[in-house]
């Protein structure tokens, strides 16, 4: 397969084009996918139209896929258990008037998907299927180029160190931490080493990451907040309003994504997809 690769006008991301994803992907067009991945860290697949199954061989084809195992006390629609890999990220609501997805509603903090366990995921995929008029956005922020900007002192705080990142999937907001014992957690460094490319990227965010360790309660909020501040401006950051049929693959470990809000009453449904990451090394 040939395709063409244009970098989006923006802090990181590239958009790809002439290449059908339901169409199986050969080992050569695999790698040069990934070596593209790594460079720009998203990349945005327009006008694509593919069954989940199609979906998961393309993860399939970038590395394994991630099948979690969740413990029988979580609440996951049915539609996340339909194709083992496969988990949708919907508001719809079925007759009963639960969402038929996961995440389902209004906005979300940046975040690093699965940065609550011990082996992150490597990349993650959504592909859309029904969109908002308004809003529902998806916002992506360059987390090497934020640490090569960082200050030094907060570069200093962060550097070998590592944070506490903790989930819980019945709040959208920073999870209470005396409850620790029933909400998923992980410590991971607080600046990845992308096992690809060997190069550095912020990896803590403000919806999942509470501590650092070695530090008081103190100084640890005032580092990780001076740190949210930092990426979180606009100069590294690239926001992408969907159509259906978009489809967008991105370096877990590079970038952190946020959700922007949209009315509860418009529908949203993508269908995402993983590829398994290994621990990290600090």
């Amino acid at each position: 397969m040939t395709f063409e690769i244009n970098k989006l006008d923006a802090p990181l991301g590239a958009r790809i084009d002439g290449i059908d994803l339901s169409q199986p992907l050969d080992q050569e067009t695999a790698a040069e996918i990934r070596d593209a991945l790594h460079e720009y860290i998203v990349l945005y697949f327009p006008e694509q139209t593919f069954s989940p199954e199609e979906q998961l061989g393309f993860a399939r084809a970038l590395g394994p896929v991630r099948i979690r195992e969740m413990p029988e006390d979580y609440v996951i629609p049915d539609s996340s258990r339909e194709v083992p890999g496969i988990a949708y990220v919907s508001n719809i609501r079925n007759e009963a008037g639960e969402p038929i997805g996961v995440i389902p509603d209004g906005e979300m903090w940046f975040h690093h998907d699965t940065c609550y366990t011990p082996a992150p995921d490597l990349y993650t995929m959504l592909y859309a299927i029904d969109v908002p008029t308004q809003g529902g956005n998806t916002m992506w922020a360059n987390m090497r180029l934020a640490w090569e900007t960082l200050p030094d002192e907060l570069k200093q705080a962060l550097e070998g160190r590592k944070s506490l990142n903790v989930y819980d999937y019945a709040v959208d907001k920073a999870p209470d931490l005396a409850n620790l014992d029933n909400i998923e957690h992980a410590w991971n460094p607080a600046v990845a080493i992308h096992p690809a490319t060997g190069r550095k990227a912020i990896f803590v965010n403000r919806l999942m990451s509470c501590r650092l360790e070695g530090m008081d309660d103190s100084e640890s909020a005032r580092v990780l907040n001076a740190v949210f501040e930092h990426f979180e401006q606009r100069q590294f950051i690239y926001e992408h309003p969907w159509k259906p049929g978009d489809f967008i693959i991105w370096d877990n470990l590079s970038c952190t994504h946020a959700r922007t809000h949209f009315e509860r009453n418009e529908a949203r449904h993508l269908r995402r997809c993983k590829v398994n990451g290994d621990p990290l090394a600090v």
